[in-house]
């Protein structure tokens, strides 16, 4: 089975390369970045309590929609989506990708390699803007130590520990691909202020701005090539200090320092043009942060050959759509290398649709010349599975079947405790099948589950056998 392989690999291979670009083509994008607070279906809008249950407030989520459409959006980033991002898409008629937790007018692109990380937003056929999403930990909160009596000294050491290694992926990623000509657009909430906003100027007539502070996490970005859009357009952070935490609702504390923590970045071949917090009038005002919306001129981009499944965990029974870009022939090969079906592509940019009765479970892998990406294929309703192997000091569980959410998380539990009580866990990188190690060096000795929870939510899809951590 290993010459097989071998021999369909040589003739991938072998398959020519995509025509080369015909000539750029520049597109305008109203990019949003929006923290939808909880999944936005958590919190009542008439009372500012959170819902009974959860996703019990569908209203509110309605008013996120509205509020998308009335800034006229044409991509969004979503932060806390808890699960969201599709549903929302689907509301608006849009396309959303739950792992990358990006929405947009146009077709997505999840391409090899990305890991989530980025998607591309295909603005045309055969041209692409790759759109990326962050939330960078909120705790603890640079300012609230500045409020508090903190040392500029104490705050720097606190970013450095706790914001600039969430922002390494996306320096050590974003930048290659706009050194490529991709047009590269990040949103995210950042959970600090900018550098080009507490300068001594601003410190002079903002009380809570007691020194300036470059703070490292916006620093490093801009000193990767990662431009700040709204300060773009709004230079004067004295006069435009463009304030998007928070809005007073559904967090009214008094004692609230407000700043600008939540951007639209942007990378590579692509210019600013405008940049406004969204609705800033509007009361009650459906989540935590202020949108802020940015129009972007882009080139856009011609990708490298590829292929991108268009799920990644398929029922058995169901189609494979697979969305490629190039010349040849687009395969599926199981998880021993043997080739399973083909299609020959009948243009440059296209989709080919698999069928998948009668096939085993199991992982297999779409390919077209060098490009190819896994995807795996499960009998219809079969859930995820947790196996918990605990050692001395750490706990290893193995999963299958995960939903491959972008922030899908197992955490251990005592037995019987709820899932807001959860005491360690670790992310599983949107992985559908994989094994995380938990550090358990704080638990005590007793009973415990692991759970498996897709998207930073508290809703379990499923849980281990019980099993003991000993002295």
């Amino acid at each position: 089975m290993r010459k097989l392989w071998a021999l369909v690999t040589v003739a991938l291979l072998l398959l020519p390369a995509a025509p080369a670009a015909a000539a750029s083509t520049k597109t305008r994008l109203r990019v949003m970045t929006l923290n939808i607070f909880y999944g936005g279906d958590d919190l009542d809008l008439a009372t500012g309590d959170f819902c009974a249950v959860p996703d019990g407030c569908p209203g509110t989520l309605r008013e996120l929609e509205r509020l998308i459409r009335d800034a006229r959006a044409d991509v969004v980033g979503v932060q806390e989506p808890e699960r969201n991002v599709e549903r929302i898409a689907a509301d608006l008629g849009w396309y959303g990708s739950n792992r990358a937790h990006v929405m947009s007018r146009f077709p997505l692109i999840d391409p090899p390699g990305s890991n989530g990380l980025y998607v591309f937003v295909q603005v045309a056929p055969g041209r692409v803007v790759a759109v990326a999403n962050t939330h960078l930990p909120s705790d603890p909160y640079g300012p609230y130590l500045v409020r508090d009596g903190g040392t500029r000294a104490e705050v720097l050491d606190l970013e450095r520990q706790v914001r600039v290694p969430a922002v390494q992926e996306l320096l050590r990623v974003l930048p290659a691909l706009a050194r490529r000509g991709i047009p590269v657009l990040l949103t995210g909430d950042f959970n600090s202020p900018s550098h080009l906003d507490w300068t001594p100027a601003v410190a002079k007539v903002r009380p809570e701005v007691r020194y300036p502070v470059r703070w490292p996490a916006s620093a490093a970005l801009a000193g990767a090539g990662l431009v700040d859009t709204f300060r773009e357009a709004h230079p004067d952070p004295v006069r435009d200090p463009g304030f998007t935490w928070t809005p007073g609702s559904p967090e009214s504390d008094p004692q609230e320092v407000h700043d600008r923590i939540d951007w639209v970045l942007r990378a590579g071949p692509s210019r600013t043009l405008a940049s406004e917090v969204v609705a800033t009038g509007r009361s009650p005002y459906p989540t935590d942060h202020r949108g802020v919306v940015s129009t972007v001129e882009v080139e856009a981009a011609v990708p490298q050959v590829l292929v991108a499944p268009q799920t990644r965990r398929v029922p058995i029974g169901q189609s494979l759509p697979v969305t490629y870009h190039g010349t040849g022939r687009v395969t599926l090969h199981d998880d021993r290398g043997r080739l399973v079906a083909a299609e020959t592509t009948r243009r440059l940019d296209g989709t080919v649709t698999f069928p998948t009765r009668g096939l085993p479970r199991g992982r297999y892998t779409v390919a077209l010349g060098t490009s190819r990406t896994d995807v795996w294929l499960y009998p219809p309703g079969e859930g995820a599975t947790l196996r918990v192997d605990p050692r001395r000091d750490t706990v290893r569980v193995t999963f299958t079947g995960a939903p491959g959410m972008g922030l899908d998380w197992i955490s251990l539990y005592t037995c019987g405790s709820g899932n807001d009580e959860y005491l360690a866990y670790a992310y599983t990188g949107s992985a559908i099948e994989g094994t995380v190690t938990i550090d358990a060096t704080s638990l005590d000795p007793g009973c415990y589950v692991a759970r498996l929870l897709p998207d930073d939510g508290y809703r379990s899809v499923a849980e281990s056998a019980e099993f003991r951590l000993l002295p």
